[in-house]
């Protein structure tokens, strides 16, 4: 009876670490997919959240209007960004002038976020409850929106 045991035991552990692995690898497989693809971070959410084609064709405008705005505050700060580095050059340090500057950066960079979260609170009034709390529990995940609404490092 004891060798019996012995090999369910074994059996047991093999397959749980059959398993484990495959999850482990899935993980992986499907992290860098996401990471890699935007598309596949909609699809993702949509599908963690059980988004309808109108939901989630309102999901991926809602990113595709975050991408729109995020490229024209890259671009209106960009005198911003070489007044600051010209400031730093300088022979003398002009703090109040860089903290002006700072300033300036930061009020594009308000309305830009003030615009997204607009946008995101309208397209949440879209979902059911039970898909808007579902939403709000994963933004709560470090990273979540930024993952969702952003592109990889490479495309910007």
């Amino acid at each position: 009876m004891s060798g019996r045991l012995i090999w369910i035991a074994l059996a047991a552990s093999v397959a749980a670490n059959v398993f484990f692995a495959a999850g482990l690898a899935y993980s992986i497989y499907t992290g860098r997919r996401v990471a890699e693809s935007p598309a596949a971070r909609v699809d993702l959410v949509a599908d963690r959240l059980g988004l309808n084609e109108a939901q989630r064709a309102g999901l991926k405008l809602l990113r595709e209007r975050a991408a729109v705005r995020r490229s024209g505050l890259h671009e209106a700060r960009a005198p911003t960004r070489a007044a600051i580095v010209e400031e730093i050059l300088r022979p003398a340090f002009d703090r109040a002038r860089v903290l002006a500057l700072i300033d300036e950066w930061g009020a594009d960079r308000r309305l830009y976020f003030a615009e997204f979260a607009e946008d995101l609170h309208g397209y949440l009034a879209t979902l059911s409850p039970e898909q808007r709390a579902r939403f709000v529990e994963m933004s709560r995940e470090p990273g979540f929106l930024r993952h969702i609404f952003r592109a990889p490092r490479g495309d910007r």
